[in-house]
């Protein structure tokens, strides 16, 4: 048989590369009752980021980082099992899996100074605020928060967006911080993440933008629909599902002429992933035809698909 050539194997795509290009650290005090189980930084709409996170949501930003970034350090630590008899391990355990986030902020801000004398956010006073002060405490004690890191990279389909959730952190490691007439007055620190109960999980990590959304490709037209009728006010469609790498699809149905799509429940999904039937119910007694255009994971939408057959819907 005929063989084939190294770039067919290889698989290759130079738009999954990814440079945090620019980026944000945001963090807010841990509050139990306020988890993050279903947060997402990101407008779920355009894709863009969320226009309440410095609002509704409560976070505050840190500012400028050095030119460092944001570094993640990831711990795996194993344990194996041996015998006298064999010289290969016989089982290996997971004892240690955590992450770190490290970054050096090099803004002296009061959200600064909280983090890194493990103080309430609430508990400093304001930027400007005459006879301002903070005091670390005799015995320091550990002050949760949430953070949101993010950053973004541009290319030709539009910026990504690039955001790693930690529900509950600690602020475990701060480094020294030096006054001279060469560096700014830095702070570096080490953040830590532990599993937060409320929220279910300890790291999340989410993606979207209109460039991430790009990546998705375009959707091709669904096949053109077969319209039966149903019983009172209920028309059946089947058609070839279209093609594209972001399924499982949801659909707009367009009834005669109409731009404006059918209520979506009022439209309820059967049949395959390839061979959908759409059951379209609380329809207007008469002739009709329909219009199916199909919408994917990135909520990019198809073209309309050629109308269907008359049908009449007692």
């Amino acid at each position: 048989m005929p063989g084939t050539t190294w770039d067919t194997i290889f698989g290759g795509n130079p738009d999954d590369v990814f440079k945090g290009q620019f980026g944000f650290i945001l963090v807010r005090d841990y509050d139990p009752t306020k988890p993050l189980t279903n947060y997402t930084p990101f407008d779920t709409t355009t894709g863009n980021w969320s226009s309440t996170l410095l609002t509704t949501d409560g976070f505050q930003a840190i500012g400028y980082t050095d030119e460092n970034g944001l570094e993640f350090t990831p711990t795996l630590q194993t344990a194996d099992t041996k015998a006298w008899q064999a010289r290969q391990k016989l089982f290996t355990d997971i004892t240690e899996d955590s992450e770190a986030a490290m970054f050096t902020a090099i803004q002296r801000s009061p959200i600064v100074e909280a983090l890194e004398t493990n103080l309430p956010l609430a508990a400093m006073g304001s930027r400007g605020q005459a006879g301002y002060q903070y005091t670390k405490p005799k015995v320091t004690v550990p002050i949760a928060r949430q953070f949101i890191f993010g950053s973004i990279c541009t290319s030709a389909y539009g910026v990504s967006g690039w955001a790693r959730i930690y529900p509950r952190a600690l602020m475990i490691k701060p480094d020294k911080m030096v006054h001279n007439a060469k560096t700014e007055a830095n702070s570096k620190l080490t953040i830590e993440s532990y599993p937060d109960g409320p929220a279910g999980f300890a790291v999340r990590t989410l993606r979207d933008g209109p460039g991430w959304r790009a990546l998705g490709g375009t959707t091709s037209t669904p096949g053109t629909p077969t319209a039966t009728a149903g019983g009172t006010g209920v028309a059946s469609l089947t058609f070839t599902a279209p093609t594209s790498q972001n399924g499982p699809f949801t659909y707009n149905v367009f009834v005669d002429a109409g731009v404006v799509p059918v209520t979506a429940s009022n439209v309820t999904v059967g049949g395959t992933l390839t061979n959908p039937i759409l059951t379209v119910s609380g329809q207007v007694t008469g002739s009709h035809t329909y219009k199916v255009q199909a919408v994917v994971s990135n909520l990019s939408a198809s073209l309309m698909s050629a109308a269907s057959n008359s049908v009449t819907v007692s």
